[in-house]
């Protein structure tokens, strides 16, 4: 019975490690443009005498982020690796869709995992994928983009509304 038990923890591990890695691989390619942020520069952010003040709220609030990837690419081939990716982290990380967006033939989705704590996010996953646009010189292209940490959905809505009203 403990053999079972260890062998099914060590899968379970495996899957976890492949899910939060995946996206790792499109660092490594020419055609892939990448940023990442880690919790050390978040950490590092959060020092700063301006991270006190209200336009950094943001900083403040994403105390728990561990770590910020985006991948974006106009090659079409990585694109629809891309987007294999995306498909697999969605069903392998069970995440919940939170936003659709189609308009012109560009779409967006965002994906969240939350917590026991519905209030919070422990990730959160962006796929875009642009057609050509109007424009004759914008090439198609397609973006991921991974937040990992934990996330308080109610202070980023407070940001948000701050944000609003300054508008």
């Amino acid at each position: 019975m403990k053999k079972v038990v260890f062998i099914f923890a060590l899968m379970l591990s495996t899957i976890a490690a492949n899910a939060q890695g995946m996206f790792d691989k499109l660092e490594d390619l020419d055609d892939v443009s990448a940023v990442v942020v880690t919790k050390d520069a978040f950490d590092l952010l959060r020092k700063f005498p301006d991270a006190q003040s209200k336009d950094m709220k943001v900083f403040n609030t994403a105390k728990g982020l561990k770590e910020l990837k985006v991948f974006s690419t106009e090659n079409m081939s990585i694109a629809s690796d891309m987007e294999r990716m995306v498909n697999s982290a969605i069903k392998s990380g069970k995440m919940t869709q939170l936003v659709r967006v189609k308009d012109k033939g560009n779409r967006v989705k965002i994906y969240i995992k939350a917590s026991k704590n519905k209030d919070i996010v422990n990730e959160v996953l962006m796929f875009v994928k642009s057609n050509k646009s109007i424009k004759n010189d914008d090439k198609p292209s397609s973006t991921v983009i991974s937040l990992l940490g934990e996330i308080n959905m109610n202070e980023l809505a407070e940001i948000a509304n701050d944000y609003e009203k300054k508008k």
